[in-house]
């Protein structure tokens, strides 16, 4: 697949796809049905021990986890289509909250591309009007 142009998938036939496929490949065995982790890290919060995102997603589930941690390379398994449509319904994960979640392992993920928060105008605090005569110097 063409890393440069991977854009998650957002329809609703993709998103339930992919969770038909992470229900069927076992993806529940390591991280359960509502992404909360066991064996696996957790996909419910934002960190990540390979970086989140669709792109990084997409990555792991095609070569598979670190090391000796048991997660294969999917992209024998599973064609492009497939893989991007598991890493789509990954992200559905994101800002829930699973009924007994594992410990957060990983670093907080923050998208590069992503936009700036805009920083927040300061209102100008209004200019007070002092009558002259009514200061006094010491």
């Amino acid at each position: 697949y063409d890393a440069a142009n991977l854009v998650a998938l957002t329809d609703q036939a993709s998103i339930q796809k992919g969770k038909e496929l992470f229900t069927s490949k076992t993806c529940t065995a390591c991280h359960l049905d509502d992404g909360g982790g066991s064996i696996g890290p957790n996909l419910a919060d934002e960190h990540w021990i390979l970086g989140g995102g669709f792109k990084n997603i997409m990555n792991t589930l095609a070569k598979g986890g670190r090391p000796g941690k048991g997660m294969i390379a999917w992209k024998q398994n599973l064609k492009p289509a497939e893989i991007a449509q598991v890493a789509s319904y990954v992200l559905t994960f994101q800002g829930t909250t699973a009924a007994n979640p594992k410990a957060a392992e990983g670093d907080i993920w923050v998208d590069p591309n992503a936009p700036s928060p805009a920083t927040p105008v300061q209102e100008a605090t209004p200019e007070m009007e002092i009558d002259s005569a009514a200061v006094t110097m010491n």
